[in-house]
């Protein structure tokens, strides 16, 4: 894409955010808030209807959508801390007797629990939101903050949704708008805070990193500060039996022209009973341009061995696969001396 087209891409979404931007000001939000307070219902079909059937735009039925669930569902801590805090990934429900769809199942499970942790939070939002029409997807990442300040290493701990809006993509995480805990004692406290419903890209990547980059919304996915000590794991970490990696740091020095070495160790031998993943089915982080895929050169030893050639200063992220699947991500910082160099001569 040259700069003139990526000016009007940009152009194009600005203007589209301004356009949200003016509808959701247009839109009495407290009104909604308050109304769907006294909403009851026995499955997430008949909730969505309810909470929907009153309001004519997607941003109405989408905030309809947040402010019950954000009002009514309360953190599961204990649950959390029972999973020996390692994520919010899972809401603990078998699906393997029922031939109701996942975001079903768990949809039901935390409406009548009224708790969930985040992955129940976005499944509910998700299944409510596909009843009422509106497109949302659920998008796996890191994030930091009040719920996930027992995490020590920089993985993927959090879910959170994306919603298309007027045609137009926007985040929201419905789990931080339900309350926050208070320190010494991890009492949940509900409380409604709308700062992550339809957040600007810009602000919600201060905190919220996901797996797919594409899903930040932003043309230059920021660096958070974790990367100055580790590399970014993927969710498709923790499937592995993965003991270390090199290099420890998760931002990578290099020129064009220079051949940079990675190595994974982990036990091979049991990898080789678990199914992998596949990279085709990634469509969206596939398509993301400044994010470069390296697959392994040898496997012996226990050790992984990979090697990256830079070839343009274009390539900002470096994802290791393993098995098919993504499991560390890289940030590039390219220097352009030795191309110069070339060009010079």
């Amino acid at each position: 894409m040259n700069s003139d087209m990526k000016l009007k891409a940009c152009i194009f979404f600005v203007l589209l955010a301004d356009l949200v931007v003016a509808q959701k000001q247009s839109v009495n939000y407290h009104s909604i808030d308050w109304d769907v307070l006294s909403i009851e219902a026995s499955t997430p079909q008949e909730l969505a209807k309810k909470l929907t059937v009153k309001y004519q735009t997607d941003v109405e039925r989408t905030r309809a959508i947040f402010a019950w669930i954000a009002q009514h569902i309360s953190y599961d801590y204990k649950f959390y801390r029972l999973r020996n805090n390692k994520s919010c990934l899972d809401n603990g429900v078998d699906t393997s007797t029922s031939l109701k769809s996942l975001n079903e199942l768990v949809a039901e499970d935390v409406m009548k629990k009224r708790t969930a942790v985040c992955y129940g939070y976005a499944r509910l939002f998700k299944c409510l939101c596909d009843y009422a029409g509106v497109p949302c997807e659920i998008i796996n990442g890191y994030a930091r903050g009040d719920f996930n300040r027992v995490e020590s290493n920089f993985r993927t701990n959090h879910t959170w949704n994306a919603v298309k809006v007027d045609s137009s993509w926007h985040l929201v995480d419905v789990t931080w708008a339900s309350g926050y805990f208070t320190y010494g004692t991890n009492d949940f406290i509900k409380r409604f805070d709308d700062k992550y419903f339809l957040t600007t890209p810009d602000l919600f990547a201060e905190d919220h990193f996901p797996d797919d980059l594409e899903w930040t919304l932003l043309q230059r996915p920021p660096i958070i500060k974790e990367f100055q000590r580790s590399p970014y794991k993927a969710k498709c970490f923790a499937k592995y039996n993965i003991t270390s990696f090199f290099p420890t740091g998760g931002i990578i020095q290099a020129m064009i022209g220079d051949t940079i070495n990675l190595q994974v160790r982990t036990d091979l031998a049991a990898d080789r009973k678990i199914g992998g993943g596949s990279l085709e089915d990634s469509s969206i982080i596939g398509t993301f341009p400044e994010a470069a895929f390296c697959k392994p050169l040898s496997n012996s030893n226990n050790i992984v061995n990979y090697k990256f050639v830079v070839q343009t200063s274009n390539e900002q992220w470096l994802q290791l696969v393993y098995n098919d699947d993504m499991i560390l991500r890289y940030k590039l910082d390219i220097q352009k001396k030795k191309a110069e160099k070339i060009n010079a001569r």
